[in-house]
């Protein structure tokens, strides 16, 4: 992947009053395990070690030595064809799929009192926006709110990549309405800052084989 042009987005490495004067519980639970996908296809991988190591913190389970590593979590699915998935041209999952293996990955890491909820986004409408910005208040509002997107990347970054994408939102600043996205492709893609209506309309770009996009949320309650 080329870099891209970031359009309608602001980088957090130039862009960070925000997180640096609001509580932000989930951003600072996910920043010290952000990583970079190691395939092309990688990303529900890597956007759901980002999350479980999130989790697990929140938990009292992290220890240095004892973090989710992409290999440990690929290791525990090898019953699944998600090593096939995330290989060099593997195609990646989908939204469905990841949802099912966040909710196996956190039973066998007994995280009791978390759930995954599956938002599939059907259309770029008000009614779609306005629970996507209701569940990004939730992030908001305290610590175990854990969304990651599931988008179309030449519809967010307009880098001609007809592909879809996953990567976890970390804070959401509501008196400018846009959203950050902690990028797994860190080659090409830093944390940046995004409208929301921009993410959705990214998110509402079906699949090549007709499947739909959307989010999906990681909470405890």
């Amino acid at each position: 992947m080329d870099s891209p042009k970031l359009p309608d987005l602001s980088p957090l490495a130039t862009d960070n009053s925000y997180v640096r004067q609001n509580p932000t519980p989930n951003f600072w639970a996910m920043m010290p395990h952000q990583l970079h996908q190691h395939t092309d296809s990688s990303c529900s991988l890597a956007s759901a070690v980002v999350v479980l190591n999130a989790v697990r913190g929140l938990a009292g389970q992290n220890r240095i030595s004892g973090l989710v590593s992409e290999k440990k979590l690929l290791d525990l699915f090898d019953h699944t064809d998600w090593r096939a998935g995330i290989a060099p041209e593997g195609g990646g999952r989908k939204l469905l799929e990841l949802a099912d293996h966040l909710e196996e990955a956190l039973t066998h890491y007994g995280l009791t009192g978390w759930r995954v909820e599956r938002r599939v986004v059907t259309a770029a409408d008000e009614t779609t926006l306005a629970t996507l910005r209701a569940d990004l208040a939730a992030m908001e509002a305290g610590p175990g709110v854990f969304p990651i997107a599931n988008f179309h990347l030449d519809d967010f970054y307009s880098d001609g990549f007809d592909i879809g994408h996953f990567s976890p939102l970390a804070a959401y600043d509501a008196a400018r309405d846009r959203v950050l996205v902690l990028d797994v492709y860190k080659a090409s893609y830093e944390p940046a800052w995004a409208p929301v209506p921009h993410l959705l309309k990214a998110m509402a770009h079906p699949c090549e084989d007709g499947k739909l996009r959307g989010y999906l949320m990681v909470r405890k309650g």
